[in-house]
């Protein structure tokens, strides 16, 4: 049987002809490719003019958000197959004769639409830009795919209901507000789209639906930082126990502990787990454990870090507002009838799953941990070296592929070989010296403004930020208080989104800065970091985070809460970010200087939007 990919990958269409193009296309805008090396990109603006390789990677990250966003089986298939019909999967498509342009082929005025709030934050849970270049950004072309399936399927249930299948293309190709009257339906162009869902949509849902549900073994590999084997090394992953439903991937958060299955072991000497059997498209929490994570177990017990505790005379709107939730929605999830009868000191569950975190939060992983080990929630960032959600992608991709060997996920530490054999325990060794003859990276010439630092770093949020970085109070140059200006650039996101570092580096210092929230200071090559306003830590545990070597992708903590002196939160939870274009010593010479006015920051301090518009989320 063919694999997915096989049958869904796309020929190069037809040009067009240069007379034909009009002014607004894109074609003629924007007729030439400028990314940098490390994106997704097509070899022109054709339809299907990409290669397999980045045809395959793009079908594989509209699989994975689709199962991210719990849609089912054939929901995905559905998308993939419109996905397929707009840009034959090249996210630098554009049309000739219109604006349409990215992999879901939005127009000037489809892209206005997708960025108000009652339409993507509604269904995403936050806001997609899509103008300017970042149209042809894959992963926010991805989302854009995944919005506008959301949208069309809403439409087209309400009008068709059962037969909804047969129309629902219609809605994608026509705009979101199309009325399907009986006379627009009988319109010949109506007519020719009902003709593409009968031949390219409709006999090909069974199949792909069959081949994304289809079940398979995945491992996991580990290696160390100069890629030699990690074995020996202890894990825990945890898959669904048994599917929720024929029809839908399974999900490990969100769901009752009983739900899910714990494997725990250790690598073998290639550095590979078990193989783990799922269900297609299923999620499965890997957790790589410290080597003495035994130390750890008897650490007493603490509150799950996204539960809240009701203060006095603390309402439960004013609950809601601080966490970017309503009240409804906490009484659902915590069975209140009356929204006036709460009381002090309640704990109350402020969050559910309704999107699987690529880096799950720790309070919805938790309860699994605690069930395999026997452990209290106390000890947990303590065990805990790694963890991430991965969905189980179909045969014959390859990202899940190592050393010519399907369905292995190949993860890497921070730590060579070296240290590991030299160790006795596994844990972090503070950093003592720096090599004066290590080469890095030049940075960019900096005067406060500028071009990036350096382009396709990691984006430091698992999710884009829910509003522009860019205006308002949270880009770089805004008015603070007694004439000051903001040094850096704020990312808007859900309290305890995970940080994650944008490169390679070293962390150079941990501390409290700003309302009881933590910064933590990462030379990255060069160049450093400040990833500020994230959960505090105990001093003992800042003092254990210098020196520290980590991986781009790994976490530096989670998002804090803005708490003024009197007791009072900030409405919004937020990441801000400061980048200086040298490493400095910042012990020597501190990151904030009061005495440099408008920003009170280092000389070298530069503008991140930049640098951020630059960044890729994997």
């Amino acid at each position: 049987m063919a694999t997915i990919y096989e049958m869904l990958r796309s020929q190069k269409g037809a040009e067009y002809q240069k007379d034909k193009i009009k002014k607004y296309s894109y074609l003629h805008k924007k007729p030439n490719i400028d990314k940098p090396a490390s994106a997704l990109a097509g070899l022109s603006r054709i339809h299907g003019d990409a290669t397999p390789k980045v045809q395959d990677r793009i079908i594989d990250i509209l699989i994975e958000i689709g199962a991210r966003y719990k849609l089912s089986y054939r929901d995905i298939a559905h998308m993939l197959l419109m996905c397929k019909i707009e840009s034959g999967f090249n996210p630098d498509a554009a049309a000739g004769t219109t604006s349409a342009s990215g992999l879901g082929q939005f127009t000037e005025a489809g892209v206005e639409e997708a960025a108000k709030k009652h339409i993507s934050k509604k269904r995403l849970d936050f806001t997609l830009d899509l103008s300017g270049d970042y149209r042809f950004d894959a992963e926010r072309g991805a989302f854009g795919v995944l919005l506008s399936y959301m949208i069309c399927k809403e439409k087209a249930k309400a009008h068709f209901h059962e037969k909804y299948e047969k129309y629902l293309y219609i809605f994608h190709h026509e705009g979101w507000y199309f009325s399907p009257t009986a006379e627009h339906l009988a319109k010949q162009r109506v007519k020719d789209v009902r003709g593409i869902i009968n031949s390219k949509i409709l006999p090909f849902l069974d199949p792909l639906e069959k081949l994304l549900s289809q079940k398979t073994n995945l491992s996991f590999k580990l290696i160390t930082k100069d890629e030699k084997p990690h074995a020996n090394q202890p894990y825990i992953a945890i898959i669904p126990a048994v599917p929720s439903t024929k029809k839908a991937p399974s999900a490990v958060q969100g769901a009752p502990t009983a739900a899910a299955k714990h494997v725990f072991g250790k690598t073998d000497g290639a550095g590979l787990t078990q193989p783990l059997e799922t269900a297609g498209l299923s999620e499965v929490v890997f957790v790589v454990l410290n080597q003495d994570y035994k130390d750890y177990l008897n650490v007493s017990s603490s509150n799950l870090p996204e539960t809240h505790t009701v203060a006095k005379n603390e309402t439960l709107s004013r609950i809601a507002e601080d966490n970017h939730t309503t009240v409804a929605a906490l009484q659902q999830l915590n069975n209140i009838s009356d929204s006036n009868k709460i009381h002090e000191g309640q704990q109350l569950v402020v969050r559910e799953a309704g999107y699987l975190w690529r880096r799950p939060p720790m309070e919805m992983v938790q309860p699994h941990i605690m069930n395999a080990l026997n452990i209290n929630a106390g000890a947990l960032e303590c065990v805990i070296e790694h963890k991430r959600s991965h969905i189980v992608l179909p045969e014959g991709n390859e990202a899940q592929k190592s050393g010519g060997t399907e369905n292995v996920v190949v993860i890497k530490s921070g730590t060579t070989s070296a240290k590991v054999a030299a160790q006795k325990k596994e844990k972090e060794v503070p950093h003592q010296t720096k090599e004066a003859s290590i080469t890095k990276d030049v940075p960019k010439a900096s005067s406060g403004t500028g071009g990036a630092i350096r382009d396709g770093l990691l984006y430091p949020l698992p999710i884009p930020a829910s509003d522009s970085y860019k205006t308002g109070p949270r880009k770089f140059g805004a008015n603070r208080e007694e004439g000051r200006l903001h040094g850096g650039c704020d990312l808007y996101a859900p309290l305890g989104t995970e940080v994650r570092a944008m490169a390679d580096g070293v962390i150079l210092q941990c501390y409290s800065f700003y309302m009881k929230t933590d910064a933590v200071e990462v030379d990255h090559g060069g160049f450093i970091v400040r990833y500020g306003e994230v959960k505090p830590r105990s001093k003992k545990e800042q003092e254990q985070l210098v020196g520290k070597e980590i991986k781009r992708g790994d976490t530096l903590g989670n998002v804090g809460q803005l708490i003024r002196k009197n007791g009072t939160k900030f409405p919004r939870t937020m990441l801000h970010l400061e980048i200086f274009s040298t490493a400095k010593d910042p012990i020597k010479d501190r990151l904030t200087d009061t005495s440099r006015p408008p920003y009170q920051r280092r000389k070298d301090l530069i503008d991140p939007a930049p640098t951020i518009d630059k960044c890729v989320m994997k």
